[in-house]
This record gives structure tokens, sequence and C-alpha cells, in this order.
């Protein structure tokens, strides 16, 4: 009977186990058709949305409600006012008064900064960006600080190839560009420009900078690109012919109130004439008066030497005062020797006066209290004026061009540091600010200059006092 009992409940745990296994095996498949039945009306009812959003199009309800707002804005606005044309001749005026005040700069750096003055009468803003191999890089800006920006970010500026298309056309094609200024602008940190131009700075004949001249809205009147074309190529030639110029300021731009005044006063002396004398109430005539013993004109005197401001000067000497040096190729607008105003006066009346007698033996260094002077003296059987007249000795030309080389490399230094200097003077410590550009123009010095040449003289530091130092020896804190 046990063994009877244990099969029944054996029978009873299979069928059990087998009902139950069914049961999950329908409740599996009712699942997997209601999961397909779902994903099925799913899909019917997603391509049905789709379907309904591709019929939908805004695109003509937007068309029709902008242009309704249009013609109401057109008809709201009352009709522009058409500004009367200029006077004629009132740009040319501008231009030649601008040219004037380029015209008075006496180094690079005066009449760089002129340019960009005089820009801002044509435009909003200005910035003259220097190319360095392929890559412009900013050196001064005027007009940002009033538009809301700050004119010495302009010096932190700097465009690789490729980051403003617009430098790179002046670059590729050295060509001008007129466009509307925006990438460049905002990446000067002012607003947005209305128009701009980039016009392409050329010395030596080789693209050396660009100048960068925008106008906002509110100066969009008074932007004039051709004007800014003509300063900026008139610059090119004054800086290409700093150092040989003579006539400053130049005879063709005469001022007006002057030539003005020239007819004036020549017409001065007509009414002032004698009137004739009324008839007498007499019927004799009035005995005449003798006549006046003529007197003989004064014997004309001989012409001094140096006396006219035109001085004749014979090819061979011209060519001799307008040698330059060997250099090494800068990057720089302009680098030429600077030449003041005094120096090339005093090399005109050298050319036309009388010897001069020989100069006085200079005083023995003892007697100096401050850091001995460098000036050279030439050595015994050299003429004082050979660089202006007769053939010039090997030892006096090295101490020409060591003495044109430093001049180049401290003109450089003050062009790329305006600030620092101005700084230094103040606070008496130039060369601890510009240590750097000073040391390492000063290697260049040593490395082109000879030793001998270098015993005798030190060209470098004299134009340290002379350009950096103003004159005073004080400042470069050494």
């Amino acid at each position: 009977m046990a063994v009877r009992g244990e099969e029944v409940a054996s029978a009873i745990d299979a069928h059990i186990r087998e009902s139950v296994e069914r049961l999950v095996a329908e409740i599996r498949s009712s699942v997997d058709d209601i999961r397909v039945t779902v994903d099925s009306q799913l899909k019917a009812a997603l391509q049905s949305v789709q379907a309904d959003v591709n019929s939908i199009n805004f695109l003509p309800h937007i068309q029709k409600s902008i242009g309704e707002l249009e013609e109401s804005i057109e008809s709201s606005m009352p009709e522009p006012v058409v500004a009367p044309p200029p006077a004629a001749g009132a740009d040319a005026t501008r231009v030649k008064r601008a040219v004037q005040n380029l015209e008075k700069g006496k180094s690079q750096v005066d009449i760089l900064n002129a340019l960009l003055e005089e820009c801002l009468n044509f435009g909003s803003r200005a910035a003259l960006l220097i190319l360095r191999g392929e890559t412009f890089s900013g050196w001064k800006g005027v007009g940002f600080s009033a538009q809301g920006g700050n004119d010495e970010m302009v010096k932190r500026f700097n465009a690789a190839p490729g980051l403003i298309p617009e430098l790179d056309r002046v670059l590729r094609n050295e060509q001008v560009v007129v466009w509307d200024g925006v990438n460049l602008s905002t990446r000067l940190g002012v607003a947005a420009s209305q128009r701009a131009v980039l016009v392409p700075m050329v010395i030596k004949d080789k693209v050396a900078a660009a100048v960068y001249v925008d106008a906002t809205e509110e100066d969009d009147s008074k932007f004039d690109a051709a004007s800014i074309e003509i300063l900026v190529f008139t610059t090119g030639l004054l800086v290409d012919t700093l150092a040989i110029r003579k006539k400053t300021p130049s005879p063709s731009l005469n001022d007006s109130d002057v030539a003005a005044e020239v007819p004036a006063a020549a017409a001065a002396p007509r009414p002032a004439a004698p009137a004739p004398p009324p008839a007498a109430p007499r019927p004799s005539p009035p005995t005449p008066a003798p006549p006046s013993r003529p007197v003989a004109p004064p014997p004309a005197a001989p012409p001094v030497p140096g006396a006219d401001s035109t001085v004749a000067i014979s090819a061979a000497q011209m060519r001799e005062m307008m040698g330059t040096p060997s250099r090494p190729s800068f990057n720089v607008p302009g680098a030429d020797e600077f030449s003041t105003t005094a120096e090339r006066a005093q090399a005109a009346a050298a050319a036309a006066a009388p010897p001069a007698p020989p100069p006085p033996a200079p005083a023995s260094p003892a007697a100096e209290t401050e850091r001995p002077s460098t000036q050279y003296v030439p050595p015994s059987g050299v003429s004082r004026g050979a660089a202006l007249g007769g053939p010039q000795t090997d030892d006096a030309k090295k101490h020409d061009e060591a003495r044109r080389f430093a001049r180049l490399l401290v003109s450089e230094i003050k062009l790329y540091n305006e600030s620092k200097v101005d700084q230094g003077r103040k606070n008496k410590d130039l060369y601890e600010r510009l240590k750097e550009d000073i040391d390492r123009s000063r290697q260049m010095y040593d490395e082109r200059i000879s030793e001998d040449v270098r015993k005798q003289s030190n060209y470098f530091y004299d134009e340290l006092v002379r350009i950096l130092a103003d004159g005073d020896a004080g400042t470069l804190g050494l």
C-alpha cells in the first residue's frame, strides 16, 4: 500500500508540473502576440504623426507675416532727407591738410603716429598692423577707447595666416580690401563696424604693414576709403625718403592762408602811388622842379658761400651722401636711419661753407665727471668733410657704418616699445624695462661692427642716450 501511495503522489506531481508548464507557455505566447500587436500599432501611429507633420508648412505664413511687417514699417517711416553734396574741393583740402601734418614728422615713429591720427578724420577707428613673416601684429590703435574699447588691445593683436581672410588678401594679392570689417573689429574688442578698409603699406617695394580704418553707423557719412589710401601711400613714400629729404616742409604744400596773403601784399604798394596834381587855378603853368641827380646803384656784393638756401652739390657728392651701408633684413616698416632736421641743415651748410679751422684738442678723460664721451674723432690725415666732398678713407667708412647701424637698432627698440620707453624715462629705469631688447641689439652690434671701431667709440651707447633716453643718460638707470 505504501508503494501504491508513492506512485499516486508522483503521478499527481508530474501532472501538476505539466499543467503549469503548459500554462506558462501559453502566457508567454500571449505576451509575444501582444508585444507584436503593440509594436505594429505604435509604428502605424508614428507614421501617421510624421505624415501629419510633413503636411504642415509654416513657411508661406511666415513669409506673409514678414511682408506685411515690412510694408507697415516702410509706410510709417518718413521720407529720407538727401544731404546736399559737399562743396567742390572740400575733400582735397582735408587730404592736403593731413599730408602736411604727416610731413611734419621728424622720424618714422612720428610719421606713423600722425597717420593714425589723421585717419580719424575719415573714419571712427584706426590701427597699424605690422607684418612679421606672414603674421600681422598690432603696433598701435587710436579711436578704440572712445568707442567703448581700449587702444592698448591693438598691441596684443596677432593674426596668423588664415585667421582673417581679408588680411590674407592684403598679403597674398597686395591689394586694398573694403568690406564691413565685422570679423576684425570684434577681435579688436569694439562693437561691429559698418564699413572698413585695409590698405597695404609698401616700404622698400615690399608690403611691410597694413592700415585698418573702420566706421561705425554714426560715422558712416565721413568714411572715405580713397583718402585713406592716399594717406597710406604718402606715408610709405615719406618713410622711404626720410633720410634723404632736405626741403621740409615741402614747397609743394603751401599753406593756403600764406598763399592768400601773398597777392594782397604784392598789390598793397599800388594804391600808394601819388595822384596827379590838380589843375592850377592860375593860367600860367607852374615852374618845373629841377631834375634830381641820378644816383649810381651800389656795386653788387660778392656771393657769400652758404648764404643761399640752394647748395650746388656735385653728382659724386650726392651719391656719397645718399649711400647707405649694408644691413641685415628687418621686417620693420621704414627700417632706415633717422635724420633730424638739424642734422640735415648742418650737412648742407658744411657742404657749402669754407673749410673750418682744425678742432681743439679733446679734453682729458680725467676731467670728465660722467661717462667719457664716445664721439668719434677722425685720425690725423682724415678730412672732416670727406663724407661730403673728396674720397672717404676706409676707417671713416667703418665709423659711419657703425653709427648708422647703432641708430637703426636703437630706433627699432623705441618703435616697438613706446609705452615702456615713456615709463622708463619717468622712472629712470630704461635698461631694466628693456634689458632683453637692449642686450640682443648690443649683441647684434658687436657681431656686425669690427673690434677696432668698438675700441675707439661706443656709438650704440650714444644712440641709447640720444634716442631712448632723450639726451639724459641718467634715465638709462645704468
